[in-house]
């Protein structure tokens, strides 16, 4: 495993019913920096793959998403971790890019130089399993955010995870140890 791809909201940060608006709405998931940091020790690639309609919406402007994601980068500095990649999708319609399509997913790939069949995609909801299925990448399920409720639904066959974590710490210990 050289490259990790993540969800944000729910995966690395607490999931928030209207998604982050600002910096202050902003807050890891207890063990989320120090996975990172983890992955990041045994240098692996991390990117984040993120739905963030607000800003198509005009609920949030693009300006105010790049803050969000640099505090997000300064609070995983504080646990000496880093994300490699951050890519959004920022439109409120279906795109290449929006989850459950892949194109974000192979984007970071590619950016990053990394296989699909070698890649997990690590997600909240149903639309992160699907994306990874579309990728070709390896669906993991963590149950934080939305996760016990998307374990609990249905998911469509070609998008079963291929694993299940309580956490993305629990899924870096399995796979890092």
């Amino acid at each position: 495993m050289r490259t990790v791809l993540l969800d944000r909201d729910g995966v690395v940060t607490i999931n928030r019913k209207y998604n982050v608006k600002s910096p202050a709405e902003l807050c890891l998931i207890p063990g989320a920096a120090n996975a990172i940091a983890r992955l990041n020790r045994e240098r692996v690639a991390v990117a984040l793959c993120t739905n963030q309609p607000e800003v198509d919406e005009g609920i949030i402007r693009k300006c105010e998403l790049d803050a969000i994601h640099h505090a997000l980068q300064t609070m995983l500095a504080r646990h000496d971790a880093w994300i490699d990649l951050i890519l959004c999708c920022t439109d409120n319609f279906h795109s290449e890019r929006r989850k459950p399509s892949p194109g974000m997913l192979f984007e970071a790939m590619r950016h990053l130089g990394a296989k699909s069949a070698d890649t997990p995609f690590i997600g909240d909801q149903p639309s992160d399993l699907e994306a990874a299925a579309n990728a070709h990448c390896r669906p993991i399920l963590v149950r934080t955010g939305l996760g016990r409720l998307t374990e609990r639904g249905s998911i469509p066959q070609y998008a079963r995870p291929a694993a299940i974590y309580d956490d993305l710490s629990s899924f870096v210990e399995a796979c890092c140890h």
